[in-house]
């Protein structure tokens, strides 16, 4: 070891001689180009490790710098040369800061930077004529020829290494607010100095940074990506390190010449676009918008907004859209009671200048950018004023070159009142809410956008008669001819109407408003309309009473439908059957008879394919339906239903589209099955004609690709009043089963429409299924079971619906006929015969009546004939054997089962079957992969293993012995399935370790288990585990949980290890006392839980920490009594450290919330089962329920968070924790406050005062730190209210055992804003919380 470390430091040395040798000759050999020079100067320094001394890397700083000055070609060769600030950023962190920030001021820093920035903005595409021979690029992809460098991606790398630099050297300036050394401090402020002596210097620097942040969203093809993560944020260093003034808080976007629209990043990772965005904000809120809003204050205007906007012109869209953003999120100080409506005035001028901003805009352009504007208003709460929206609406909507609908829902959404409180406003939007000869879509989106708001915004006026009444104005300027084309005739309206109907009218009002519409000389199509959604949403008896009359006058009159189109017709029909359901049997028959003379013509002689005819027949049902049953009219009804019956069905014969008599096959089938309850010679009429109709839609049924029935047969086969009428459901099964037999030479079950019978016949419900249907289904498929094996083997899907057609009913030997024809197809088949085979055979053992014993004795004897010599239908029987075991295996013990088979007997038949198929898989001598690619041969192997698998369940364990060629045979086969990915090679390990555990070592077993995904299922690797472990002792068991333990193999990579490790921790029952002499040596869980406990934090992958995490809760709880008071140290210690910036870096969309529950549950269980070691080491306590209160309440998106409290996020925390998250840490704090006996309960005790009283008191003296970091954090991030109301248990808690002089120190703890939370705070706890007795 010695020698080693004199090795190592000796060529550390040497390594250091040769780097200041190589910076002595720099200069000496002038034929050397510079960028050679420079990777030379880096492949020396990046190898030679960091010492106290640092003279050589202030040599390396003024050599570079040297060169990097003057106007020459060279110098700024080298200044754009990205390998100079890759060195840069090396040596800024090895030279202390003190001697960093003079050498820098020395060498003109600034000069230089300002140069290189200027170089990197101004760039050149070259030429057609640019000459071929050039100098060669380095291998690391890094361009060395000025000519690259000068290209856009060579300016974009360039750049990147140069914020690479700035970043470390900014590292460096911020380190004194650290507790360091003094000289530390003052070299900090000689960096910062730097950019502060010039400030026009240092804005200038910034404005070009952000120049070429947003030069490289259009130069990287990618996209922004990791390696620009911390541009911007560097730039807000930069710019804090400023020379601050008055004048100069707002010069950033002035200088910026419309940067301001970087803010929609466009491309690139959406994790660091998503931290762009945000940082944008910060640094416009925090040194534009709210100096901005300090001088708001002071003079009431807004010139700086103006000038920046002035400034931003190259894009006054985007420009406008991020500082309305930010303005609008501007917070208000809840100390200040004039603060809300100086807010209000701030949004209110901001917004008014920004459409002033905008306003010279493309008319197109500009609207999208208001209704961005007024998006962001509505989310933050800053929607300007009525008079405002007015202005936009007509300046911007109402203009002459078309109306924008999505502005007018956006205005609409914000305040209705910009069109309710202007009645001309009003006039002018309703005049253009019906264009003439408008095509669809734009009368939808008139629809969607402007009227349904509108319609609502009535209602919630308490004012919808006014919206009728301009509802049926709008339709009477409509001609007639063409009212089924104007956009009032959307039905999306009158959907609408209905659901708000009862809600925002009365009874009075709502007749104030038919009378009001319904005159002498009223539009009837009008009428007919809005009757229709009126029809529609009342229920109630006062609104019918005061409906009724006026759409029975309308209804029953027969004059000028004539020049109405045929879906406004179609309305009549419709009000008049939900007439018919309200009103009583005599108003009905009065109906009817006012009714009956246009419906019968209609029924008739109106085509299928019009609106009015369906909804005729469908009136003619409702009515038939109130006379039903003993109705004066009901024969006359159901006479007519039928009569229009016949005519669908004979239609159904000449036109064989479905798709015009679809609404009618869908109505019938849902509705008409309830009328086939009358009597006899109109009951097998209707039910007759429900069949055709049936059979016309099963003869168009046809299956493709989903094995989806078609939705109008399975209303009817799912109607409750289909299942109830036995001579209906007779009707409809009969036919397909007589299409499934066939004729006597040609079976319908091999017919090319075989499959849709099938699918047809399985939609049936369950009590469909009689016996003698069942019988006749499997007569037939014994008939024709040769021609049935032939297609299933051909068609997958045909096979799947026979298994599923024969789920019941069969006899063993149909078993035996199935599991040898299907069960070697593929995988799904295979899995459905398996199931199919146990299900049977589980309930035939769950019997004791006579057909069980039967079916048993038929199986038994299967068994004992069974023949093991040759290859055919092995699989077959292996599945039927195992099956039959299976089920005895789960069976009572008690089961008369017993005096028909033989338990022993089938397990012995099945080891040799078992030991057969594997030696006669392996023994084919076809290759290893052919036999692992081959479908068939996995599904026998995985047969066999199943069946060893049964085996292996029983107490008396067969164990398989197989020669050692095969068993070679079968490793190589578990080696390419496992390569492969195919599970079944896991389970061919798990039985060659259980059956030959000689053979394996413990190097074998670690060996397969680095060789399993972190996606292998879990239980496969627990299987291997078990079988190593099966026969071996307690001695080998300890070193291999030791040799677990001490690799470096669980937090990354393989899984294997890991699960290894909880398995051995689960079921090898350590801490057990070992009797006297006992030389086996114990493993130290202590240890083993504090190696896991370091490993948490380092955890590379969400499945490693979270198997970790489970690991140390299972030693704390099952394990307690060998857990030690570090133990429960380092377990706090861990998950502190897991909630720092330190913490697991694992990334995905809920890694957040899984690890947050994990750590939930190490911090309960050492409150549930160690709470006494606690004591005095609450400090630890306290820092544990710190770290994970701020991971609760941080967001990481939030636009006001700090950079500062950013840096702190744990690299797991990506998005918000969740008000559930808020409810176990609340259970935390009640679980310190508010203990258990149980785990505060001491063996022995003389103590007058209870255990739990005693530990409250303890628990009192620092409960209120974490109180104290709950306020404070309600001032630096916005806690939503979900959380808030989840923590109010915990913080009850802590007030409860909090004693007053605690509260006083807390008090005087908190600033101004912090006491006014807390005042609150404990009002409501006063009010809510605390418990006074009652």
């Amino acid at each position: 070891m010695v020698g080693d470390s004199d090795e190592g430091v000796s060529d550390g040395h040497w390594r250091r001689l040769t780097l200041i040798r190589a910076v002595r000759s720099l200069d000496e050999d002038s034929t050397i180009p510079i960028p050679d020079k420079i990777h030379q100067l880096w492949l020396l320094l990046s190898a030679t490790k960091k010492t106290r001394l640092h003279g050589v890397e202030e040599s390396i700083l003024r050599w570079l710098f040297h060169q990097m000055s003057g106007d020459a070609d060279r110098a700024e060769h080298v200044r754009r040369y990205p390998l100079t600030w890759t060195i840069l950023s090396h040596v800024f962190p090895k030279i202390p800061p003190q001697a960093l920030g003079r050498s820098l001021s020395y060498l003109r820093f600034v000069s230089v930077l300002q140069r290189v920035i200027a170089d990197i903005t101004t760039a050149s595409h070259g030429d057609n004529d640019t000459p071929q021979t050039r100098k060669r690029k380095r291998d690391d992809g890094i361009p060395s020829d000025i000519d690259d460098l000068r290209t856009p991606q060579g300016c974009m790398k360039s750049a990147t290494a140069l914020f690479a630099a700035l970043n470390c050297l900014f590292t460096q300036g911020g380190q004194h607010t650290e507790s360091s050394a003094l000289e530390r401090r003052i070299g900090a402020e000689h960096i910062k100095s730097l950019f502060s002596s010039s400030s026009q210097e240092t804005k200038d620097i910034a404005a070009k940074l952000l120049l070429t942040c947003d030069r490289s969203l259009s130069v990287l093809e990618a996209g922004i990506c990791q390696d620009q993560e911390s541009w911007i944020r560097t730039i807000t260093t930069l710019w804090s390190f400023r020379l601050h003034s008055n004048y100069d808080s707002c010069s950033i976007l002035t200088r910026l010449r419309g940067i301001t629209g970087v803010a929609p990043v466009q491309a690139g990772d959406d994790t660091v676009k998503a931290l762009w965005i945000r940082q944008l904000g910060q640094l416009i809120g925090a040194y534009f918008i709210r100096p901005a809003r300090r001088m708001f204050s002071t003079d009431k205007t807004v010139e700086a907004v103006r000038e920046a906007l002035e400034a931003s012109k190259r894009n006054i869209g985007g420009s406008a859209i991020v500082i309305w953003e930010v303005a609008a999120r501007t917070p208000k100080d809840s100390s200040d009671p004039k603060s809300k409506a100086e807010h209000s005035s701030w949004t209110q001028t901001v917004f008014e200048t920004l459409l002033d901003a905008v306003k010279h805009m493309i008319s197109l352009d500009r609207n999208i950018i208001v209704a961005q504007l007024l998006d962001i208003a509505m989310r933050t709460n800053a929607v300007p004023n009525t008079e405002i929206l007015r202005r936009v609406c007509r300046e911007h909507v109402l203009s002459t070159h078309g109306i924008d609908w999505d502005l007018i829902s956006k205005i609409v959404a914000c305040d209705a009142d910009v069109f309710l409180m202007d009645d001309a406003l009003m006039k002018d939007l309703f005049s253009r809410l019906d264009p003439g000869n408008s095509g669809l879509l734009l009368r939808e989106n008139i629809v969607s956008k402007a009227i349904l708001p509108l319609q609502d915004a009535f209602a919630k006026a308490r004012n919808l008669s006014g919206f009728i009444q301009k509802w049926h104005n709008c339709l009477c300027k409509r001609a007639k001819d063409s009212l089924d084309q104007s956009t009032w005739f959307d039905p999306r309206i009158r959907e609408q109407l209905a659901s708000i109907l009862e809600s925002s009218l009365t009874g009075t009002q709502l007749l104030r408003v038919l009378e009001s519409i319904n005159s002498s000389d009223a539009d009837i199509g009008a009428l007919l309309i809005i009757f229709d959604g009126i029809s529609a949403g009342i229920a109630g008896e006062e609104f019918v009473n005061h409906a009724d009359s006026q759409m029975f006058s309308v209804v029953c009159n027969d004059r000028g439908y004539k020049k109405l189109p045929s879906p406004v017709v179609s309305l009549r029909w419709r009000i008049a059957g939900r007439m018919a359901a309200w009103e009583t049997s005599d108003e009905v028959d009065r109906l009817w008879v006012e009714l009956k003379s246009p419906l019968k013509r209609i029924l008739k002689k109106g085509a299928l394919t019009e609106p009015a005819t369906f909804e005729a027949f469908s009136c003619c049902h409702k009515l038939w339906l109130a006379n039903h049953p003993g109705g004066g009219y009901e024969s006359r009804l159901a006479k007519l239903t039928s009569l229009f019956l016949e005519r669908l069905v004979s239609a159904t014969k000449a036109q064989p589209d479905f798709s015009t008599l679809r609404p009618y096959v869908d109505y019938v089938f849902r509705y008409l099955p309830k009328l086939t309850e009358l009597s006899k010679r109109e009951d097998d009429g209707l039910r007759n004609l429900i069949v055709d109709l049936f059979l016309f839609v099963e003869r168009q049924f046809s299956i493709e690709s989903d094995l989806k029935l078609s939705t109008p047969l399975r209303s009817l086969l799912h109607n409750y009043d289909f299942e109830d009428d036995e001579s209906l459901l007779d009707a409809l099964i009969s036919h397909p089963l007589n299409d499934l037999d066939g004729a006597e030479a040609q079976p319908g079950w091999t017919q090319p429409r075989s499959l849709s019978l099938l699918m047809v016949l399985l939609e049936f419900p369950r009590e469909a299924w009689t016996k003698a249907r069942r019988k006749r289904v499997m007569s037939s498929l014994k008939k024709w079971r040769s021609e049935i094996a032939s297609r299933a083997s051909k068609d997958e899907q045909f096979a799947v619906a026979v298994l599923r057609l024969m789920i019941q009913g069969m006899a063993f030997d149909d078993l035996i006929y199935i599991s040898s024809a299907m069960a070697t197809q593929n995988r799904l088949i295979h899995a459905l015969v398996e199931k199919l085979i146990d299900l049977t055979l589980r309930q035939m053992v769950t019997g004791v009546e006579g057909p069980s014993q039967t079916y048993l004795r038929d199986a038994s004897k299967y068994v004992k004939d069974l023949k093991l010599e040759g290859e055919n239908h092995q699989i077959a029987h292996l599945l039927l054997v195992k099956a039959l075991l299976s089920a005895l295996h789960s069976s009572s013990p008690n089961n008369p089962y017993r005096s028909v088979v033989t338990v022993d007997e089938i397990s012995q038949k099945l080891g040799h079957l078992v030991q057969e198929n594997l030696t006669r898989l392996a023994s084919k001598g076809k290759p290893v992969e052919e036999v692992a690619e081959t479908e068939s041969r996995l599904l026998e192997i995985s047969a066999a293993l199943s069946g060893a698998a049964c085996l292996a369940e029983d107490r008396r364990e067969i164990l398989i012995e197989l020669p050692e060629q095969i068993i070679l045979q079968l490793e190589d086969i578990s080696t390419s399935c496992v390569s492969r990915g195919v599970e079944l090679g896991w389970k061919l390990r798990g039985f060659l370790l259980r059956n030959h555990p000689d053979r394996y070592d413990m190097e074998s077993l670690l060996t397969q288990l680095d060789q399993a995904s972190r996606a292998i299922d879990e239980n496969l690797v627990y299987d291997l585990v078990d079988s190593f472990i099966r026969t071996r002792d307690r001695a080998a068991k300890d070193q291999l949980l030791g040799e677990l333990v001490g690799s470096n193999k669980l937090t990354k990579g393989p899984i294997g290890p890991l699960l290894a490790v909880r398995r051995l921790v689960e079921h090898q029952g350590y801490g057990a006392s070992l009797p006297d002499g006992g030389s086996q040596y114990v493993p130290d869980l202590g240890t083993v839980h504090e190696r896991l406990a370091s490993l948490l934090s380092e955890a590379e992958s969400l499945r490693h920490f979270k198997q970790l995490a489970d690991i140390i809760v299972i030693l704390l709880d099952k394990h307690a009594n060998l857990m030690t008071q570090f133990n429960i140290d380092a377990t706090i210690g861990s998950v502190v450290k897991t909630c720092s910036q330190t913490g697991p870096n694992i990334q995905g969309p809920r890694v957040a919330g899984d690890i947050y529950d994990k750590l939930y549950r190490i911090v309960a269980v050492v409150l549930k089962r160690h709470r006494l070691r606690l004591g005095g080491h609450f400090p630890i306590l306290i820092a544990g329920l710190r770290a994970l209160l701020s991971t609760l309440l941080m967001d990481p998106h939030s636009s006001s968070a700090n950079t500062a409290s950013l840096d702190r996020r744990p690299p797991w925390l990506e998005s918000r924790l969740q008000p559930r998250h808020a409810e176990r840490f609340a259970r935390l704090v009640t679980l310190v406050c508010e203990p258990s006996a149980a785990s505060v309960a001491r063996s022995r005790s003389s103590e007058l005062e209870s255990a739990i009283d005693v530990a409250k008191r303890v628990a009192g003296q620092d409960m209120f730190i974490v109180l104290q970091l709950y306020i404070k954090l309600q001032l630096e991030v916005s806690v939503p209210r979900g959380i808030r109301k989840a923590l109010e248990p915990g913080v009850y808690s802590i007030l409860d055992i909090t004693p007053q002089g605690c509260r006083r120190v807390l008090n005087e703890s908190l600033g101004a804003n912090g006491r006014a939370i807390f005042r609150q705070m404990f009002a409501d706890y006063t009010k809510f919380g605390k418990w006074n007795g009652i």
